[in-house]
């Protein structure tokens, strides 16, 4: 029986979102601080912001206009991704975005907050702390870039 790319594309999506709510509820439930090595912690900690915790607020208005701004992003991005799949072009990144995104926003509105617990550092210096979505997001980014260069590639 053969698997057709619309049905493997939503197992892709099922399952990033599964690994990401899978990690998450670990972290909330068995290791809300953890010491992994000498630049790496688990520490659980709920973003209201965006990313790197930009525009993080206790701000009801600020936090719905936040939830507001993502939720448009998320329909352009899924507006492009239907072009693309009607055009039966390759949109794994598009799906790393929108499932790591769904995940997020799934947070948002259940804890009031995406639940991040990755914390890197260096000695005084400290990243932002993230998830499992995040990093999907972020692949997802850099998928979508490599496809687009290499589809402008091959135009030329």
């Amino acid at each position: 029986m053969k698997i057709d790319y619309k049905k493997r594309y939503a197992l892709l999506a099922a399952s990033i979102i599964a690994i990401d709510r899978l990690t998450k509820y670990m972290v909330m439930y068995s290791l809300p601080h953890y010491k992994v090595n000498s630049f790496a912690t688990i520490d659980l900690v709920f973003n209201r912001g965006i990313s790197f915790g930009l525009f993080h607020s206790h701000n009801a208005f600020i936090f719905g206009a936040v939830n507001v701004v993502i939720a448009s992003v998320l329909a352009i991005l899924l507006a492009h991704t239907y072009g693309r799949l009607v055009s039966k072009k390759l949109i794994v990144g598009e799906i790393f975005i929108f499932a790591g995104a769904l995940s997020n926003i799934i947070d948002r509105y259940v804890y009031g907050g995406v639940i991040d617990f990755i914390a890197l550092f260096y000695r005084e210096w400290h990243f932002a702390v993230f998830n499992v979505a995040d990093m999907f997001i972020f692949c997802g980014v850099v998928v979508m870039l490599f496809v687009e260069y290499r589809e402008s590639c091959k135009k030329k």
